[in-house]
């Protein structure tokens, strides 16, 4: 009776959408509350103890937001996000620490905003001109 059973991968330490949904691990889908999200509210304030989800939820938007609907088959988002509006996503991260004063924030955000502007080729587009 030993089975070999074909089971999903547990997604231990994956922040990203696209590698649990495309490497075939385990999702529970959180779109419904993603969708209430943007639909009812204006502002908030994602907390949750560490290693609960925050950067998965933060990073799930942002594939909403940029119009990945392949990621999204099978999941509630699929037939409740309006797939025709595309927005850029600016994701600022300072998880790996190391930002202990006003002028080592000051680089980092100048850092990562230098990568977001080539990444979304915003130079030249109305975009920021200098950093």
């Amino acid at each position: 009776m030993s089975e070999n059973l074909s089971r999903k991968k547990l997604p231990i330490g994956i922040q990203n959408l696209r590698e649990i949904r495309e490497d075939g691990y385990y999702y529970v889908d959180k779109t419904p509350f993603a969708c209430r999200l943007v639909d009812e509210g204006k502002y908030y304030f994602l907390s949750r103890p560490r290693r609960f989800g925050k950067s998965l939820f933060v990073d799930t938007l942002k594939e909403l937001f940029e119009g990945n609907q392949g990621l999204f088959q099978g999941l509630h988002a699929e037939k409740h996000w309006d797939w025709s509006n595309k927005c850029p996503v600016l994701r600022f991260s300072f998880g790996d620490g190391g930002v202990d004063s006003p002028e080592t924030l000051e680089k980092e955000l100048r850092i990562q905003l230098t990568r977001l502007v080539q990444r979304l080729q915003l130079v030249g587009r109305g975009g920021v001109q200098s950093l």
